[in-house]
């Protein structure tokens, strides 16, 4: 069967793509972790530790976000390839009991006469 969209394509980059954000929330709580433990070194200079938790804890909330948002824009992807697979099929079967059943074309609907 053949596809204008590759769906076997299609989901091994998201495969891919799944397993980077999969790394990514690994990296996320190493950094959580470094955050947390730079926040305990640095408990007695509260300038420093105001001006790094601005910074550090925003860059962990942005990396889980993005972790997030990536895996569920990856779920919609595979709801929408396996919609788009199970209607080709779906029309691939229309057709062909179309074209072997008793309802076959008849081009002279469309104004050409038979030959």
């Amino acid at each position: 069967m053949s596809f204008s969209v590759q769906p076997d394509e299609i989901v091994g980059i998201a495969d891919r793509v799944r397993l980077a954000l999969d790394d990514a929330l690994d990296r996320s709580h190493a950094l959580r972790d470094a955050v947390e433990a730079l926040d305990v070194v640095l408990g007695g200079l509260p300038p420093a530790r105001a001006a790094f938790d601005e910074v550090a804890r925003a860059r962990v909330q942005l990396s889980r976000g993005i972790v997030s948002r990536g895996r569920s824009a990856l779920s919609v992807l595979r709801s929408v390839v396996l919609a788009y697979v199970e209607a080709d099929g779906e029309m691939a079967v229309s057709t062909t009991r179309a074209e072997t059943g008793s309802t076959a074309f008849d081009p002279a609907r469309f104004g050409r006469a038979p030959r």
